[in-house]
């Protein structure tokens, strides 16, 4: 017990947020998902970025090595990813994305900033933002068949972290009354992130077990693999490898079932995918936290 009391506080909050979907769903209360994703993608998400970014001590040089390991970590989970399609049979078109996308937001950053701070919330900002620009680019692109440029150029959150950007690499503060908007608009982000998940895994169903089992099991070890090819390469110490070992290590995205059904990309299996593996990493994150030290 005195191993796992630490981890209680980090752990805790994500299940007790993620249960208020599931329960808000259970007793057939109306959720309009496509109202929540929007009022996170284009006012909380943004706000979350520019607002923590710009207020947490991290330097210029910090933020360059956090989107150069965001670059990194996507870069060996996709060649990792592709070969375990190949040795496996599967169809890369299919499964590269869910393998590669794991749930940088919705899970990452509450863990991020339970476990380490407002400076891990920070980093696990850095990298939500990077992938998730990819996510709806790159991804996208491979699972249509074409370009998603003209998409990728009217996300609100490109132009938060741009805005991040230009404020840290010039040192620039807001002024208090702007900031104190920005964390009041930010904080309803991860909750919400929360509760939808909840309600998102509570209406997805586990189909085909064994591969849906094995498929989830597979994803959370392509992006642990990533992370720890990524901390190695650039040789990342104390925070950021921190940080970038626990956002690797997250389940399967909700939005590639989003997505797997938009483009119809085997979409019973990816749904089974993304429910297992945030099964299963309700008990590997928790080791992962305890070997990183947390408690």
């Amino acid at each position: 017990m005195s191993l796992i009391s630490p981890l209680i506080p980090v752990i805790l909050p994500v299940i007790l947020c993620a249960a208020i979907g599931v329960f808000w769903v259970r007793f057939k209360q109306p959720f309009d998902h496509e109202f929540v994703r929007r009022i996170v993608l284009w006012i909380g998400a943004p706000a979350l970025i520019v607002g923590t970014l710009s207020k947490t001590a991290i330097s210029a040089e910090l933020l360059q090595h956090v989107l150069l390991a965001s670059f990194c970590l996507l870069g060996f989970s996709a060649v990792f990813a592709a070969v375990a399609c190949l040795l496996l049979r599967l169809n890369l078109r299919d499964f590269l994305i869910p393998l590669v996308f794991g749930n940088f937001g919705n899970m990452g950053l509450p863990l991020c900033l339970f476990a380490f701070g407002e400076e891990g919330l920070a980093i696990g900002l850095g990298i939500f933002l990077v992938t998730t620009v990819s996510h709806f680019s790159f991804g996208v692109a491979v699972l249509s068949g074409r370009a998603m440029i003209k998409g990728m150029a009217s996300s609100p959150i490109i132009y938060a972290g741009a805005l991040a950007c230009i404020l840290i690499f010039n040192h620039w503060q807001l002024p208090l009354a702007l900031q104190n908007s920005l964390s009041l608009l930010g904080g309803m982000s991860i909750p919400l992130m929360l509760i939808t998940l909840g309600v998102s895994l509570s209406s997805l169903q586990l189909r085909g077990v064994g591969k849906s089992v094995g498929l989830g099991c597979l994803r959370l070890l392509v992006g642990l693999g990533g992370g720890v090819a990524t901390v190695y390469a650039l040789e990342l110490e104390g925070m950021i490898r921190n940080v970038v070992l626990l956002q690797s290590a997250t389940p399967a995205a909700v939005f590639n079932y989003l997505l797997a059904m938009q483009y119809r990309r085997e979409p019973d299996t990816v749904a089974g995918m993304v429910v297992s593996s945030t099964i299963i990493s309700f008990i590997t994150i928790p080791v992962l936290l305890y070997f990183l030290g947390v408690r």
